[in-house]
């Protein structure tokens, strides 16, 4: 069975290999667009981010499985979390969708985010290396207990989990 991620950042793509293989499947990846903005500002763009790179991948490279991983930022009582989501799609239609951690930025990061700063632009004020090449903002703010790849990792085992059971529950 073929896997295709919708990406080729280096954290996505790993996440899914590392995962995907434990299944058994094998993994493309190809870039697509999420179809939002570069920066996501909310639970809901940042699903639908990855919902259109999981549908957009399934049909660029004609796998039997579509995932789509999207990071964003989200407000919550007038606090910003860091969220992550997830969406698997396979050939036939079916859609499980899972949300990796959320966790409070700090409130230094708030006053950048209300001027339109993106995430990755604050972080780099803090670290000199481009984040992508890093465990990124996830790395950076947990002191390196969790990285990116590994916080999709989680939310991927989720996915895959959900896409074995879905027969029991009538899916």
């Amino acid at each position: 069975m073929i896997v295709a991620i919708g990406s080729t950042n280096g954290a996505k793509v790993n996440a899914v290999k590392t995962v995907a293989e434990r299944f058994g499947f094998s993994v493309v990846a190809q870039p697509v667009s999420s179809g939002v903005s570069k920066q996501p500002r909310s639970d809901i763009e940042t699903i639908q981010g990855a919902r259109n790179r999981a549908r957009n991948v399934l049909a660029l490279a004609k796998s039997d499985i579509g995932i789509g991983l999207e990071g964003g930022i989200t407000e919550i009582d007038g606090r910003w979390y860091i969220c992550n989501w997830g969406v698997l799609i396979d050939k036939n239609g079916f859609e499980c969708i899972s949300s990796g951690g959320h966790f409070q930025l700090p409130s230094a990061f708030f006053i950048h985010l209300k001027n339109g700063k993106e995430l990755r632009e604050i972080v780099h004020m803090y670290q000199d290396e481009p984040i992508h090449q890093t465990g990124g903002a996830i790395s950076l703010l947990t002191n390196g207990n969790v990285t990116r790849q590994k916080m999709y990792e989680q939310l991927l085992l989720v996915l895959f989990g959900q896409y074995q059971v879905r027969h029991r529950f009538g899916e």
